[in-house]
């Protein structure tokens, strides 16, 4: 795809020690951040001690965390430092575009690629300064997945985990690749950051949610269709990957044909 290459060596000491000094730098200025903030929280508890961070009727029912929703934050709060662990490569900053995103989109329709090339393009452009700030992304919303208490805190960082793991989903994963030919689960479909996704939006629900039985049955149902469509998918391959692809088939197909 044009315009992926953001034409630095991801070798270069020069570029290595500029992501590191990237990274340096973004983490100060959150820590300033955290700082304004930890500073103006306390001077406003000072100023009315009888102030709350949360109204009392947003405050989440009294009681254990449930086991399942616990695993959920604790396993992907983790799963997210490890990611920023990972992002915090530099090859992973300038190598992103050409080396992750162009050859997930190679096989997916045209629309796809032509989107995942404007987000390749847009992070060529500061591949640094993009990949640094991936990194702080994830290790914020981890510590913050990790570190937050039950309730409205805790739901919004589902929520954060959700919408991040939107974008990767869409740009970084190219759909998770159920637009291209040949879709499968043994090929990792829709895409690990789906998972995420699902994930964080199950951390976003009430905890009322999750004393319930229904959510349980809710979820094995969805796991089940999901399972199911995969299965049909493997199984007859050719009308799926014709509905999925598009012309890009149809092309391959007449491409063959013999003059």
């Amino acid at each position: 795809m044009p315009g992926m290459n953001s034409g630095l060596n991801v070798n270069d000491p020069t570029v290595v020690a500029a992501f590191r000094s990237a990274l340096l730098h973004q983490a100060l200025i959150a820590l300033l951040i955290f700082a304004v903030l930890g500073l103006a929280w306390a001077g406003l508890r000072a100023w009315r001690p009888g102030i709350r961070f949360m109204p009392s009727a947003g405050r989440e029912p009294a009681g254990p965390e449930p086991a399942g929703r616990q695993l959920l934050v604790i396993g992907f709060g983790n799963l997210w430092l490890f990611d920023a662990i990972l992002q915090a490569q530099p090859k992973m900053a300038i190598g992103l575009p050409s080396l992750v995103i162009e050859p997930t989109a190679a096989s997916s329709p045209a629309w796809v690629q032509h989107l995942v090339n404007w987000a390749g393009t847009t992070w060529s452009y500061h591949p640094v300064q993009a990949g640094a700030a991936a990194v702080w992304i994830q290790a914020g919303i981890g510590i913050w997945m990790v570190a937050a208490p039950p309730g409205a805190m805790s739901r919004l960082a589902g929520l954060a985990s959700a919408g991040w793991a939107l974008v990767i989903w869409v740009f970084g994963e190219s759909f998770g690749g159920i637009f291209a030919p040949g879709l499968t689960w043994l090929t990792g479909a829709p895409g690990a950051a789906a998972v995420y996704l699902a994930a964080g939006l199950l951390i976003a629900l009430p905890e009322s949610a999750w004393h319930s039985p229904r959510l349980g049955r809710l979820i094995l149902a969805g796991l089940g269709l999901f399972l199911a469509g995969m299965a049909v998918l493997q199984a007859w391959p050719g009308p799926a990957g014709r509905w999925l692809s598009g012309s890009s088939e149809s092309h391959s197909a007449a491409s063959s044909r013999p003059a």
